[in-house]
């Protein structure tokens, strides 16, 4: 079963060099425009900070996705440091923005990088990490007189309200295990009749 470690819920830690305050904040992320409206949060709760830094993971293997962000502070010294701190813990499907307040006097780009990390890294220290196992969706179509097939189909593979929806009354969207995928097609292309959209 593919499995992947990430943050149960949203976390802040604070951290000071040299009158510099670097304020770390991790998400859960389960998609990537979630990055836009939890950055813009953040940049409108703290206007007056100098840099909103962040890096994100998302995904595994062939499918990841990350990026690294340094908002104006020189290159490499903050979103790739953050990320780094987000790979150290092997984690995914996570945010770590870090705000700083410039406090008057250089870093150097080697302390800076080094304040950037430690901060991102001591944010993650205070998440809960949990395990998921990876999803796949799969929508449908059926016709109104095969109602009964498809509910005996969703009874015999234990599907609850909590892993499908309907997106109107002869459609279906079903959230499962990644690894029973084949499995699922398998069982839907058998009942003539339904459309995998």
């Amino acid at each position: 079963m593919d499995t992947f470690l990430t943050i149960k819920e949203a976390v802040k830690a604070e951290y000071k060099e040299k009158k510099s305050s670097f304020l770390a904040f991790a998400y859960p992320l389960n998609d990537v425009a979630m990055v836009k409206d939890l950055v813009d949060n953040l940049k409108k709760e703290y206007f007056d900070a100098r840099h909103h830094c962040y890096a994100y993971r998302l995904g595994i293997d062939k499918d990841e996705q990350f990026r690294a962000f340094d908002d104006r502070e020189p290159a490499h010294t903050a979103g790739d440091m953050i990320l780094a701190a987000i790979k150290q813990k092997d984690l995914t499907n996570v945010l770590v923005v870090v705000v700083r307040y410039f406090g008057g006097i250089k870093l150097g780009a080697s302390n800076l990088a080094k304040a950037y990390r430690f901060s991102a890294a001591e944010c993650l220290d205070k998440a809960e990490i949990i395990q998921q196992t990876l999803q796949a969706n799969v929508h449908f179509a059926f016709p109104y007189n095969l109602m009964a097939q498809v509910n005996k189909f969703l009874k015999d593979n234990n599907f609850t309200k909590d892993n499908y929806s309907f997106v109107s009354g002869n459609e279906i969207v079903l959230t499962f295990p990644l690894d029973l995928k084949d499995n699922i097609l398998k069982q839907l292309n058998n009942i003539y009749g339904i459309e995998i959209k």
